[in-house]
């Protein structure tokens, strides 16, 4: 009777001992997952933040070539005014620095999404919570080129028609090309600067050049309406990005970023 009784008590406790066992394994590998699956969302958040800061870097370079574009718009309406004051001159004197923003000045946006290529190429899109977001980040690559279309068009017009029918009318190629240097250091600068040139230049009073002048100047406005509206897009990107982070706990990044919006 107190072996069977023995007998009993060590096949309960074998069993107990078997059951906690079994229960740490589980709840070791339960740990574990749950620890890979918060390095993973950690991580995710970290790849979001580079793809976040280049959206933060994008938005600011359509800013500053929008605020370029209408600069060249309102110089264009000087020149074309200008023009059109003094019909009877084959040749008008210009500003050189009205000349420099309304002819030699073609600006087009020069956007990088390499960190958000990259994302896409990795497969790791399905790893956003929000499908509006894998959606938006899917699609706004696609949309670059006709972004920029206009602004190509607007600056094939001055390269391939404005450039010669100038070049050839004022028959002076160094003084051309000294508008053209000084327009393109001022062009170093993230900002908007009027440049200093040798002073005024006799432009051709032709209908040819103020045609060019308006076929260029309504590209130009074609391209602000398209900019701008993507310049919005990114920046609601941005937005569902941010909460993204904040739903995976990239507290750091989010930090990051903060820090990269005020520099």
């Amino acid at each position: 009777m107190s072996s069977e009784l023995f007998n009993r008590r060590n096949i309960a406790k074998l069993a107990l001992e078997g059951a906690v066992v079994v229960i740490s394994i589980l709840i070791a590998f339960a740990l574990d997952a749950w620890w890979n699956d918060r390095q993973l969302q950690q991580e995710t958040a970290e790849d979001l933040a580079i793809v976040q800061y280049e959206l933060i870097e994008n938005v600011r370079l359509i800013g500053v070539t929008t605020d370029i574009i209408d600069e060249v718009l309102a110089a264009n309406d000087v020149l074309i005014a200008k023009l059109l004051a003094q019909p009877d001159s084959a040749m008008v004197e210009i500003d050189d620095t009205t000349v420099w923003w309304a002819i030699f000045n073609n600006p087009t946006l020069d956007l990088s999404f390499g960190a958000t290529d990259a994302w896409i190429a990795d497969g790791r899109l399905g790893a956003l919570g929000s499908p509006m977001l894998r959606q938006r980040l899917a699609s706004v690559r696609g949309k670059v080129g006709d972004v920029v279309e206009e602004q190509q068009v607007a600056r094939e017009i001055s390269v391939r028609e404005i450039y010669p029918l100038i070049q050839d009318e004022i028959g002076d190629i160094e003084l051309v090309q000294g508008i053209v240097s000084a327009g393109l250091q001022a062009r170093q600068s993230t900002s908007v600067q009027v440049i200093s040139g040798s002073g005024t230049i006799l432009i051709p009073n032709s209908n040819a050049l103020r045609f060019l002048l308006r076929a260029r100047s309504l590209w130009y406005e074609a391209s602000l309406y398209e900019t701008r509206d993507f310049q919005s897009e990114l920046e609601e990107i941005q937005l569902l990005l941010q909460e993204e982070m904040q739903r995976l706990g990239g507290g750091s990044a989010i930090h990051s970023l903060e820090q990269a919006r005020t520099d």
